[in-house]
């Protein structure tokens, strides 16, 4: 017996591409990520950065789910508008290990409340519970397929 075949725009992947890419639109213009010279990528760094820094690269890539020349094209990015550091790892000297800056932390401060209040109006009318069951599920999804990289 054949399983029916789901129409693609109701299917995970596609909503979830195409909320992902939508919020990341919104969360762009009202941010002013652009003003600042930074784009969706350089906020997904930013935002592992600002939950835990000194990170190597392979684990950006991993999380951020890019390649590892994409992520360090980033990196000199955001090094060079002074955002984030490189410092050598004192126990494997291969490794670089990511920082933040003081201008890097102070844009927490400016990105975050912006992209949070995004998020908020884009749920708003969406019943608590209906949104933990969706992060969730997501989160176990992202969780399937990250942890077998790391």
């Amino acid at each position: 017996m054949s399983q029916a075949v789901e129409f693609p725009v109701n299917s995970l992947v596609f909503l979830t591409n195409r909320v992902g890419r939508l919020l990341a639109n919104e969360i762009r213009k009202r941010t002013a990520l652009d003003e600042l010279g930074l784009s969706a990528q350089h906020m997904g760094i930013l935002v592992d950065l600002w939950v835990k820094e000194g990170v190597r690269q392979q684990d950006l890539a991993v999380s951020n789910i890019k390649d590892k020349g994409t992520i360090a094209r980033a990196l000199q990015s955001l090094e060079a508008a002074n955002i984030v550091v490189r410092i050598p790892d004192q126990e494997d000297k291969r490794n670089k290990l990511i920082y933040l800056t003081h201008r890097g932390r102070s844009l927490r401060e400016e990105l975050l409340p912006e992209a949070q209040q995004t998020v908020q109006e884009a749920t708003e009318g969406i019943p608590e519970e209906d949104l933990a069951i969706c992060k969730r599920v997501l989160s176990q999804i992202y969780q399937k397929f990250t942890c077998n990289h790391k």
